[in-house]
C-alpha cells in the first residue's frame, strides 16, 4: 500500500516542533491542569518517583508492594533508594485489588505502588486507599499513563502522593510532575538541581533533524548511525533466563534531584489538554471499529471507561515481537509494550503479569493522528495477521 509521505511521517512518532516552544494555549495548557496543587516538575517522570520515596519518608529495607504488570523503569528507583519492592498479581484484566495485596502485608511495609494503565483509573482505588488507612500505609498513584483522564484531569488525588509523565501525552523535551496530596507532607524544593545538559541537548537536536528530514527519513538515519535497524532490544537473557529490560529502564543516580528543563517547562503551556483527549477518544474508537471481530488479535480494553483518555491502543498478538519489528519497519510507532524483565524484581508467581509483558502489542492513537493513520495502521497489521 502506497501511503503519503506525511501519513507515514506521522505514524512514526508526535512531531516536536519550534512551534510549541512559542505557541500558548488560550487556557494555560497543560500546567493548568495542576492549578492549586502541591506540584513540584522533574527532569523526568523517574526522578519524580526517586524523590517521592524521600517526600514519604521511606527508609532503606522498607517494603514497598508494587504491581507484577510494570514497565520495571517505575520501580528501579524505589530499588535505588534501598526500598524492598514485592510484587503483588495483576492479571489480564489490570485490576489492582485489594485482595491481591492485603495478604501480602508485613511489618516491614510501608507503602503501595498503584498504576493507572493506559489511560483507564483503576476502579477499586477508594478500596486501596482504604486498606492503605487500616494498616498505616502510604500509597503512590502512578499517573503517568494516565495525565488526561478522570473527570477533572489529572487525576491523581487519592495517593499521598502522585506522579505524572508529560513527553507519553505530548511532544516535548521529557517531564515528570510529582504532586504532593497528604497535607500532613512537608515539601521544599524536591528538585533544586538543573536539567542535564547533554540529553537536553541530543534530544533538540533529535527534533531539529526530524523537523529537517521528516520523522521517518532521521531515524532510519540514527539507526543507521548507530549500527541498528530498529529501536533498541531488551538486554540478551541466559538460556532459560528471562529477558532483561533495555539498558537505558534502569535509574540513572546522576539524575537525582534534577528539575524540568526550561523547553519542556515552556512548551507544556502550548498544547490544549481538551483537543488532546477529543482527539485520543476519536482515535480509540476508529481503532475499535477496525478491530472489533478481527481474527487474530484481541483488544486488552475492549472498551474506553468515562472520562478516561487512552494513552494508546493496546492489543494482545501471537508473535508480538514480530509484529512489532514490522510494523516499525514500516514506520509505524508500534511498541512491544513492557517487553523484558527487571533484574532487581522476583516474578516468581506472577505467571498472568508475565504474559502480559510477552503479548501486548500497544499501537499508537496520538493526537497528531487521523481516521487515514488509523486506517493505514490497521491495514499493515491486518496484512501482517493474515500472511503469517
Amino acid at each position: 500500500m502506497q501511503v503519503p509521505t506525511q501519513i507515514a511521517d506521522a505514524v512514526v512518532t508526535m512531531p516536536m516542533t519550534a512551534g510549541s516552544f512559542w505557541a500558548r494555549d488560550a487556557k494555560g495548557g497543560i500546567p493548568a491542569l495542576f492549578a492549586d496543587r502541591r506540584v513540584h516538575y522533574a527532569f523526568q517522570t523517574r526522578v519524580a518517583i526517586r524523590a517521592a520515596c524521600d517526600v514519604l519518608g521511606l527508609q532503606a529495607g522498607d517494603e514497598v508492594l508494587a504491581p507484577a504488570y510494570n514497565c520495571g523503569s517505575e520501580l528501579d528507583p524505589l530499588v535505588h533508594a534501598g526500598l524492598k519492592v514485592r510484587l503483588y498479581p495483576v492479571d489480564a484484566d489490570l485490576l489492582v485489588a485489594p485482595e491481591r495485596i492485603e495478604p501480602l502485608i508485613t511489618n516491614r511495609t510501608k507503602a503501595v505502588y498503584v498504576i493507572h494503565y493506559f489511560g483507564m483509573l483503576q476502579p477499586d482505588l477508594a478500596a486501596v486507599r482504604s486498606l492503605c488507612d487500616r494498616h498505616g500505609l502510604r500509597m503512590i498513584e502512578d499517573c503517568a499513563l494516565s495525565l488526561l483522564s478522570g473527570k477533572a484531569p489529572a487525576e491523581g488525588y487519592t495517593g499521598d502522593v502522585s506522579v505524572f509523565c508529560f513527553h507519553k501525552f505530548a511532544p516535548v523535551l521529557q517531564g515528570g510532575a510529582l504532586v504532593v496530596n497528604a497535607p500532613d507532607l512537608k515539601v521544599g524544593n524536591p528538585f533544586p538541581r538543573p536539567a542535564p545538559g547533554k540529553p537536553v541537548v541530543k534530544t533538540l537536536a533529535r527534533a531539529g533533524l526530524a523537523n529537517v528530514l521528516g520523522p521517518s527519513r532521521s531515524q532510519r538515519m540514527l539507526r543507521r548511525l548507530r549500527g541498528q535497524r530498529h529501536e533498541e532490544a531488551p538486554c540478551g537473557a541466559q538460556p532459560g533466563a528471562l529477558e532483561d529490560m533495555p539498558r537505558h529502564y534502569y535509574f540513572d543516580p546522576g539524575l537525582c534531584g534534577r528539575g524540568i528543563s526550561a523547553f519542556a517547562a515552556r512548551s507544556l503551556q502550548a498544547f490544549s489538554a481538551s483537543g488532546m483527549i477529543a482527539a485520543r477518544q476519536r482515535n480509540w474508537r476508529r481503532y475499535c471499529q477496525h478491530l472489533n471481530g478481527m481474527q487474530g488479535i484481541r483488544m486488552l480494553l475492549p472498551e474506553l471507561g468515562p472520562h478516561s483518555c487512552p494513552l494508546t491502543m493496546p492489543v494482545v498478538v501471537d508473535e508480538r515481537d514480530h509484529v512489532a519489528r514490522e510494523l516499525q519497519a514500516r514506520g509505524i510507532g508500534a511498541t512491544p509494550w513492557w517487553a523484558g524483565f527487571s533484574r532487581n524484581l522476583d516474578w516468581m508467581g506472577q505467571d498472568g503479569a508475565m504474559a502480559l509483558k510477552d503479548t501486548v502489542l500497544s499501537l499508537p492513537l496520538h493526537q497528531f493522528l487521523g481516521d487515514e493513520h488509523v486506517d493505514y495502521i490497521m491495514s499493515v497489521l491486518q496484512g501482517l495477521i493474515r500472511d503469517r
